[in-house]
């Protein structure tokens, strides 16, 4: 079998095109599919333009592992790779009240109150970035956990002060010691219904 050929400026990143987010059972390891409103059939919520002005930033910290130099005889003898410990800063324009009360645990007393400090909830999670060549590339994160930053609220002016929603995703291993996946959609045989059963855990149908 031949590999594919090599495509032209098909790597690096440019933008945020969008990301999306599913609550997870920690039992079935399934999405939970009422989990978060205004999801798809398989409790996955994308960040929208109209409703949530947008992915502003997702910045990826953390991915390199830890180096161990291991020193003998006064030189270098060996070096003791660790393990990554990624978090992701997201930032949305405004990302609607009720789906960041979900995504934070959140419990809501049915009379417009939500708790301030939420419990923790499992959560997957997508960022999707493009390629030179204009191809998507999916970063996948199997399971974590979403907090909330501070929010700095100052007075308005001439101008609107806006204070955008700023979380930080804290990614956790599976029982694979492995905390997800990167795609290529420019990739012979890339399936978005495989991603989508690999990061989320949707049932394929039948």
């Amino acid at each position: 079998m031949s590999e594919q050929a090599l495509l032209a400026k098909d790597g690096g990143y440019i933008g945020v095109q969008y990301a999306r987010f599913a609550l997870i059972d920690r039992v079935t390891g399934k999405p939970i599919v009422d989990g978060i409103p205004g999801a798809d059939e398989n409790g996955i919520y994308k960040v929208s333009t109209k409703i949530d002005g947008g992915v502003t930033q997702a910045q990826l910290s953390g991915l390199a592992p830890s180096v161990t130099r291991i020193w003998g005889n006064n030189a270098v003898s060996d070096i003791s790779i660790g393990k990554s410990q990624p978090s992701v800063a997201f930032t949305t324009n405004f990302l609607n009240h009720k789906v960041l009360a979900a995504i934070l645990g959140r419990e809501s007393d049915g009379k417009g109150g939500y708790d301030l400090e939420g419990k923790v909830v499992d959560l997957a999670m997508e960022i999707v970035s493009s390629t030179v060549a204009g191809g998507a590339v999916h970063f996948g994160f199997f399971d974590g956990y979403m907090t909330q930053g501070d929010l700095a609220l100052q007075t308005n002016n001439e101008n609107q002060s806006r204070v955008n929603d700023a979380l930080t995703f804290s990614p956790i291993a599976n029982d694979d010691e492995k905390i997800g996946k990167i795609y290529y959609d420019s990739e012979t045989g890339f399936d978005q219904a495989a991603l989508d059963q690999s990061i989320f855990g949707v049932v394929p149908k039948a």
